[in-house]
């Protein structure tokens, strides 16, 4: 028997599905100590996404350089300064720098 054929709109929903597996493994893991396995899991949701061209959505839980799952107090700082955030990853030093919206 041959393998079933899964159309592209199908192939996304599945993707969009395991990614969002993945990162609660990440999270899960993250919590748990395990930092080398949440970073796996992380890089393997951003691969997935890109090969389907799939959003991850989760675009500030993670550092974009490293792949590390951010725990806070562990390895991240977040500072505010002049209506900025600058979240600085304890792990490899990237700084990721956004606006804060006031109401």
């Amino acid at each position: 028997m041959g393998r079933r054929h899964v159309g592209k709109r199908d192939a996304k929903d599945i993707a969009r599905e395991r990614i969002e597996t993945l990162f609660g493994l990440a999270e899960k893991e993250a919590l748990g100590g395990s930092t080398a396995r949440a970073k796996r899991y992380v890089t393997l949701a951003i691969r997935l996404g890109e090969r389907h061209k799939v959003r991850a959505g989760h675009k500030r839980t993670y550092c974009p350089s490293c792949y590390a799952f951010f725990t806070p107090p562990k390895n991240l700082r977040v500072r505010t300064h002049n209506g900025k955030v600058s979240m600085t990853c304890l792990e490899c030093g990237h700084i990721i720098r956004y606006p804060v919206k006031r109401p």
